[in-house]
């Protein structure tokens, strides 16, 4: 079985989790850039590893 951004997928996931539960902090507003900071990093991990799946394959 092959595995795709597994776990990029599960961190944006969890920084999904961070700001829809952040409306019930008293300081909303750490846990959305909490938030939003977990869910740039697994974008920047999920474009790095596409990036090296591509010239594994070839097709870049």
């Amino acid at each position: 079985m092959e595995k795709k951004a597994t776990w990029e997928l599960f961190l944006m996931a969890i920084g999904f989790l961070f700001i829809v539960s952040s409306q019930q902090m008293a300081n909303p507003m750490i846990m959305i850039i909490g938030g939003l900071m977990i869910v740039l990093v697994s974008v920047i991990l999920l474009k790095k590893s596409a990036k090296k799946e591509r010239r594994r394959n070839g097709k870049w």
